[in-house]
C-alpha cells in the first residue's frame, strides 16, 4: 500500500476515474452544450410565425364604407423541409455528444498520468527513505569502527555526504508531488491542496488489446473519428435541407372587412361584412446562394475526410510508439531486477569484508549508490509500462 497522509481516505485510481467522471467542469459544461444544441431542432422545425393585420378607414365599397380591415396569413415551406431542418439540428447535436465523449478520454488520461507521477515520487520517497535508514546506519558503523581505532574518518564523511544528499533528495521529491496532486485535483473539481493517498502497488503492466485489430477499432468506435463522421452526415443532410429550401413556399391568408351601411340608399347587402381569401408563393429566383451553400457543404465532407484518416494516422503512431515503450519497460524491468540482485549479493560479500577487515569501503559505498539508482530506474520503467498502457487506453472505447 502507497499511503501519502495516515489521516486521508485512500483512493484506487478508478476511484478517482470515477470521482473525474461525475465532477469535471469541462464534462458538465459539454453535457450542457449538448443539452442546448438539442434544443436548436424544435426552433427550425416549426412552421414561421403568422402574420396578422389590422387596417382602418379603407376606402368605400358599393355596399358601403370600409370601417376596419383584419387579415393572417401563413407561409409553408415546401414538403418535408421542416422535418430536414430538424434532421440537421439533430445531427449537430449529435456531433457535440462526441465532443463529450472525447473529452472523457483525454480526462482519464490525464487523471492517470497525474496517477502515475504521484505513485512514482511516493515511491521513489520510500525508496530513498529506505536507503537513508541503511546509510544512517552505516554512519553509526563508521563511527564505532573510528571510535575503535579501526577506522577512517573520511570514511565517515563520505557517509554523512550521502546522508545529506538523500535527504535533500527527500525535499525535492516532496516538493515535486505538489504537481501531480494539483493536477489530480483540478480535474476532479476541488481545491488544488487536496491532500492525495494512493492504494495500488504496481508492476509491470498488462496490455490486453490486439495491436492488429485496433486500426479498425479507431475508425469505428472512437469519438473524434465518430464526431467527424457525423459531421459529414450532417453536411449530407445540410445538401439535402438546401435543395427543399431552393423550392418554392407558399402562403395562404384571409381578410374579414368590417364594412359600415350607406345612408340614404336602399342597395342589396348594404353594410354586409366582406371575406377575402388569397394565396401567394415565394419563388427563390436568386439561386448563387443555394450553389454556394452545396459547394460549401461539399468542401466540408472533402475536408472531414481528411481530417479522418489525419487522425487515424496521427492515433496509429502514438499507439505504435506507445507499445515500444511499453517493451522497452519490460526489457528495463527484468535488466534492473538483475542488476538489483547481482549488486545486492555484492554489497552482502563487501560489507562482510569491510566489517572484518575494513577493506573495500569506498566500493561499498559506490555499490550501495548503484542499489538507490537501480530501484529507481526499476520503478521508473513499471510506471512507464503503465503510462504506455493508458496512452493507449486514451484511443479505446470499451
Amino acid at each position: 500500500m502507497l499511503v501519502l497522509l495516515p489521516d486521508v481516505p485512500a483512493q484506487s485510481l478508478e476511484d478517482l476515474l470515477i470521482t473525474a467522471a461525475d465532477n469535471n467542469l469541462e464534462l458538465k459544461a459539454l453535457h450542457n452544450d449538448y443539452l442546448a444544441a438539442n434544443e436548436r431542432a424544435p426552433q427550425v422545425s416549426e412552421l414561421p410565425d403568422p402574420v396578422v393585420g389590422v387596417g382602418i378607414f379603407g376606402p368605400e365599397t358599393r355596399v358601403g364604407p370600409q370601417a376596419v380591415r383584419v387579415g393572417a396569413s401563413q407561409m409553408f415551406p415546401w414538403k418535408g423541409t421542416l422535418h430536414a431542418r430538424e434532421e440537421v439540428a439533430l445531427t449537430m447535436a449529435q456531433a457535440t455528444y462526441e465532443r463529450i465523449e472525447v473529452a472523457k478520454l483525454n480526462l482519464f488520461f490525464q487523471v492517470k498520468q497525474a496517477y502515475f507521477q504521484l505513485y512514482e515520487l511516493l515511491q521513489s520517497r520510500e525508496i530513498v527513505t529506505r536507503n537513508l535508514r541503511i546509510f544512517e546506519a552505516l554512519e553509526r558503523f563508521t563511527l564505532a569502527k573510528v571510535a575503535n581505532g579501526k577506522g577512517s574518518t573520511a570514511d565517515v564523511l563520505r557517509v554523512q555526504l550521502k546522508i545529506k544528499e538523500l535527504q535533500k533528495e527527500l525535499d525535492l521529491l516532496q516538493n515535486l508531488s505538489k504537481k501531480p496532486i494539483a493536477s489530480l485535483n483540478q480535474v476532479l473539481n476541488r481545491p488544488l491542496n487536496t491532500p492525495v493517498s494512493l492504494t495500488d502497488s504496481l508492476e509491470l503492466s498488462t496490455i490486453p488489446y490486439n495491436k492488429d485489430t485496433l486500426a479498425a477499432h479507431l475508425q469505428n468506435f472512437h469519438p473524434l473519428i465518430r464526431m467527424f463522421s457525423t459531421q459529414q452526415l450532417a453536411s449530407e443532410k445540410a445538401i439535402e435541407l438546401n435543395h427543399l429550401e431552393g423550392k418554392p413556399s407558399f402562403g395562404v391568408g384571409v381578410d374579414y372587412i368590417f364594412v359600415s351601411k350607406r345612408h340614404g340608399l336602399e342597395i342589396d347587402d348594404n353594410g354586409k361584412d366582406m371575406l377575402m381569401p388569397m394565396a401567394s408563393v415565394k419563388v427563390p429566383l436568386f439561386r448563387n446562394k443555394y450553389s454556394a451553400k452545396r459547394k460549401e457543404e461539399e468542401l466540408k465532407i472533402i475536408s472531414l475526410d481528411h481530417q479522418i484518416r489525419d487522425t487515424q494516422l496521427k492515433f496509429l503512431s502514438i499507439i505504435e510508439q506507445a507499445y515500444a515503450d511499453w517493451e522497452d519497460a519490460a526489457i528495463r524491468i527484468q535488466l534492473y531486477q538483475d542488476l538489483i540482485q547481482t549488486t545486492q549479493r555484492t554489497i552482502d560479500i563487501l560489507e562482510t569484508e569491510y566489517s572484518t577487515a575494513g577493506r573495500n569501503f569506498d566500493e561499498w559505498l559506490r555499490l550501495q549508490s548503484e542499489l538507490v539508482n537501480y530501484d529507481l530506474k526499476m520503478l521508473q520503467a513499471v510506471v512507464k509500462s503503465h503510462l504506455a498502457k493508458a496512452m493507449i487506453e486514451r484511443f479505446v472505447i470499451l
